[in-house]
């Protein structure tokens, strides 16, 4: 037998562990991205304070998975219809918001005024009641791999407290 038919059997004797070596190694890489990973899931929910009051919605290992990537890519910029729209694409869902407020303009607290009573001064400022609430509608096109339960409640409990949701479920 020549030289290289021997190293030829020794390399095939190595070949299976190699491959079996290679997609441990992409396993371990795809195991530090949050909304990869699997075997990690449970340190990772550790990690991000999951599960919370809303987790009990997420039931499946990929409803489990998409909370805790969009937990982790969640930039909280505050009241944002983009942000949300984000969160929800991260959760796997497609969502669009829209402003509500009774009137043409939304509340704003660059433009928009506040009452004030002449006789209270400063004192007696408040926010006026039309316009100071936001209302959006979002309308759910594609709740993806998570429920429509649990978009919900994640929504809830980012929301600011000045914020009111209505539904309009298109799925």
């Amino acid at each position: 037998m020549s030289i290289k038919a021997r190293l030829g059997k020794i390399l095939q004797a190595f070949a299976a562990e190699m491959t079996e070596l290679e997609s441990k190694i992409i396993q371990i890489i795809n195991e530090r991205v949050p909304g990869l990973s699997n075997e990690l899931l449970p340190e990772w929910e550790r990690d991000l304070g999951l599960p919370d009051e809303c987790s009990e919605l997420a039931t499946t290992q990929s409803e489990r998975v998409a909370a805790v990537h969009a937990k982790y890519y969640g930039k909280y910029d505050g009241q944002s219809k983009e942000f949300y729209e984000q969160y929800a694409a991260d959760l796997g869902a497609t969502v669009t918001i829209e402003d509500y407020t009774g009137s043409t303009n939304v509340f704003r607290v660059d433009i928009s005024r506040v009452d004030r009573h002449p006789t209270q001064g400063i004192d007696g400022a408040r926010l006026r009641s039309k316009g100071s609430i936001f209302k959006w509608i979002v309308n759910v096109y594609n709740t993806g791999e998570v429920s429509i339960d649990y978009l919900i409640c994640r929504f809830d409990q980012m929301k600011p407290a000045h914020t009111q949701v209505i539904w309009n479920d298109l799925t």
